[in-house]
């Protein structure tokens, strides 16, 4: 906008100049003979029009050039925008996939609480957890003497339940991965909640890990 002001003031200051100077150079009054005047006129149109039609020319070159520059500062302002707005669903989709793989998370411990803490073997009259507190020594606990030679039939009831146990310590642990990728792409820290759960089943994990109860690759995830 500047540019075609300073333009605007250009060609007036080139009118005014030239016809100053051809006004000291031929003397014109207002007494002069019409014939002089209209000899003066065909010269001034001479003259300033072809300055005129280069200034308009130029000016209509800036207005496309500022166009051109508005048009390619409001792309810009649009694919910022677009990208914020992505960046938020993003966001906004993340968030949803952590709740429901929290949600996942909370139902899949409750499960394996319930087979860990209920009196569910010998029985039913010890639970998993009472049993593994015994210690996870095959000579020295008798009750976890009972539960081994127990999984060694694959049709007894400790057996299915151990393999309940372990199945969803593998659910677990796969969920536990996600949620930590969810939690990473969003904050790019780490959750504290997966060492909680981890820390919660590792005693689990390795008493019956240690006796091939349960697969030995567990380990590695608690």
């Amino acid at each position: 906008m500047k540019s075609l002001r300073g333009l605007a003031f250009v060609a007036f200051v080139i009118m005014i100049s030239v016809l100053c100077s051809i006004i000291a150079q031929f003397g014109f009054s207002p007494d002069s003979p019409i014939e002089q005047w209209g000899a003066f006129g065909d010269f001034i149109g001479g003259t300033l029009n072809p300055i005129f039609a280069f200034l308009s020319f130029i000016c209509l070159l800036m207005t496309i050039v500022l166009q051109n520059t508005e048009l390619k500062e409001t792309r810009k302002e649009f694919t910022r925008v677009a990208n914020a707005n992505e960046q938020q669903l993003s966001l906004i989709s993340n968030q949803q996939q952590k709740d429901d793989t929290y949600k996942v998370i909370q139902k899949v411990t409750e499960r394996l609480n319930k087979n860990y803490n209920e009196n569910r073997f010998k029985e039913k009259t010890l639970s998993l957890h009472k049993i593994i507190l015994g210690g996870a020594d095959y000579n020295k606990n008798l009750d976890f003497k009972f539960l081994y030679e127990a999984c060694l039939y694959t049709n007894s009831d400790e057996y299915k339940i151990i393999k309940y146990i372990e199945k969803d310590l593998f659910l677990l642990k796969d969920l536990l991965e996600n949620y930590d990728k969810l939690t990473n792409f969003e904050t790019g820290e780490y959750n504290p909640l997966i060492n909680f759960y981890r820390n919660e089943y590792l005693e689990l994990v390795q008493a019956l890990g240690t006796y091939n109860l349960v697969d030995h690759s567990l380990f590695e995830s608690f």
